[in-house]
């Protein structure tokens, strides 16, 4: 087996960062589809459009769009409420809902999905999807400064916006009918318009205007134009995708029908795999997904629930790794992420079986994230060692569990 680094190694030194759409990214997917093509004839790709500043532009809107209703609080309160739900709106069909409602008035740009089938020589009785992701991120320094409190931070600014709807509603409100305000403080005029200030609602939005403070914090150390070289998010797992296929050419599963899938979109908001999914639900049903994610760096973990979109993965797939680590000498704790999301809530939000494994550091989150330090001189090729030994394990107890039926 050739070594772990050298994909990495050439991908960043060839290509550079990976934006999603991006001409790098493409030549990355030419160059997947080489190597995926040098393990099967059995490959496909997908293309969708996507959106590589999408998360940038999303955070942009929202912290934006919360100053101007601030500033529409001074002058017609009416607006407030208006604008504040369309932005929470937009925020919760982002978040939760895989619709960026931003992206409609963005130009937007062509990345594939590239899957590689290998069949079973006897037959097939389970479908196992190893997968991974092959676009990298933007620079996001407050991932180094405060990588505990980025939920808090986030929560504060939301919680901010919620305060303001309040403000503005009661506010609204009391323009038409002035007793609903309680404890009038001062008047001031806006050509014929005489706006009054009270002790309530108006208390209210001078604390929303702490989530705004937050909401430009937030701002600030999240949106960069600095594009990162992603060697360990995720050429890591890309790594040892390929190391999988090389080992299946030679060793094809006799019960399972294994794919070995490098996703496009991830950075952007699990794009590929949520284009991948959509397109293939119905066979999928009955599928496993094993994603990887920054396996170059920490210490190997499973992730159990990714806390800040509430996805919680298939317990029993979780259970059933750890016990397959603990034969073979070494532990597999499950993590609850605080924030951050992979692949494999794709699949969990259409209860597809899945779940990542990924490596973990002190924060329990992931290690070098979206960070100038994510380069392959920073990669401990014996994680990515480890990684694909475990999976020659995993496919193993599955073709033993599926022999058994």
């Amino acid at each position: 087996m050739k070594s772990l680094l050298e994909p990495i190694e050439y991908i960043s030194t060839n290509f550079g960062p990976r934006i999603a759409g991006s001409d790098a990214d493409y030549k990355t997917i030419d160059y997947i589809e080489k190597q995926f093509l040098s393990f099967t004839p059995n490959v496909m790709t997908e293309e969708f459009n996507v959106v590589g500043r999408s998360l940038q532009f999303l955070i942009q809107f929202l912290v934006w769009g919360y100053f101007v209703s601030t500033l529409c609080y001074f002058f017609y309160a009416p607006l407030v409420p208006v604008l504040t739900i369309i932005k929470l709106l937009i925020f919760y069909l982002a978040r939760f809902k895989d619709r960026n409602l931003v992206n409609l008035f963005v130009k937007k740009a062509k990345t594939k999905n590239i899957i590689a089938i290998f069949e079973p020589t006897v037959e097939k009785k389970k479908l196992v999807i190893f997968s991974a992701h092959h676009d990298s991120a933007f620079y996001m320094p407050l991932f180094e400064k405060k990588v505990k409190e980025v939920t808090i931070i986030q929560n504060s600014a939301i919680g901010g916006m919620i305060l303001l709807l309040i403000s503005g509603i009661w506010k609204a409100i009391s323009y038409f009918v002035p007793a609903a305000g309680i404890l009038r403080l001062f008047d001031y005029s806006l050509g014929t318009l005489t706006v009054s200030w009270f002790l309530l609602p108006d208390i209210l939005f001078l604390i929303s205007l702490g989530g705004l403070g937050f909401a430009f914090y937030f701002l600030k150390n999240m949106v960069t134009k600095t594009p990162v070289v992603g060697a360990n998010d995720n050429l890591s797992s890309i790594a040892v995708l390929f190391s999988l296929g090389e080992y299946l050419k030679e060793n094809p599963p006799q019960n399972l029908e294994i794919r070995l899938i490098s996703f496009g979109g991830e950075e952007p908001g699990m794009v590929g795999s949520t284009f991948y999914v959509k397109n293939n639900l119905g066979e999928l049903k009955e599928a496993i997904n094993i994603n990887f994610e920054n396996l170059g760096s920490g210490k190997l973990g499973v992730i159990e629930k990714e806390k800040d979109n509430n996805i919680k993965h298939d317990i029993e797939l979780v259970r059933f790794l750890q016990n397959i680590a603990n034969k073979n000498g070494f532990e597999l704790p499950s993590k609850k992420i605080h924030y951050g999301n992979t692949d494999a809530g794709s699949f969990s939000k259409k209860n597809i079986i899945a779940t990542t494994v990924f490596c973990y550091n002190k924060e329990d989150i992931f290690d070098l994230w979206h960070s100038t330090d994510d380069i392959v001189d920073n990669i401990d090729e014996n994680i990515l060692g480890d990684a694909f030994e475990f999976s020659l394990k995993i496919i193993e107890e599955i073709e033993k569990e599926n022999l058994k039926k």
